[in-house]
């Protein structure tokens, strides 16, 4: 009976001490005055873990003409300059230079293009991928169109 009851209990501990969750987002420490300090720990994404800094190019599709040659080049101050070239216009390049934003989650920026428009883009490695208007992958046949490879300077 004693057993059971000791079994029991040691069953119940085991399963309280089980119910952690994996994913914390913060850890506490005792700091040297002994008081307890809270260290939050960083999880990796685009903007800690990636080289996004750099110079992205690539010809996005357009409505009225052949494509657009984009060349976007991010900063690591949280600038960027965005140049857009629309093949077979007789329009002069379009410069645009602003800051950007990065999402919670640390991997996707907004670009801030004045006067109240945003673009977005996902950052993944050597690259970035234009967003639609809600944030989302652009899907279907011209989806990997709207792909800026990074480009290597030496």
């Amino acid at each position: 009976m004693k057993k059971t009851l000791l079994v029991t209990a040691l069953l119940g501990l085991v399963l309280v001490g089980c119910d952690q969750t994996a994913d914390k987002t913060s850890t506490t420490t005792t700091a040297a005055d002994g008081q307890p300090t809270e260290i939050a720990q960083v999880h990796d994404n685009a903007k800690n873990s990636l080289d996004w800094m750099g110079e992205y190019t690539g010809i996005e599709p357009c409505a009225d003409c052949s494509g657009i040659e984009t060349s976007l080049t991010l900063k690591d101050d949280g600038t960027f300059i965005l140049d857009q070239t629309y093949q077979g216009k007789e329009t002069k390049p379009l410069t645009t230079e602003g800051k950007f934003n990065w999402n919670d989650q640390g991997d996707t920026i907004t670009l801030n293009l004045g006067g109240g428009q945003t673009a977005q883009y996902f950052v993944g490695e050597q690259r970035v991928f234009h967003l639609d208007k809600d944030g989302q992958r652009i899907q279907g046949d011209l989806a990997d169109a709207y792909t800026l490879k990074k480009q290597e300077h030496k």
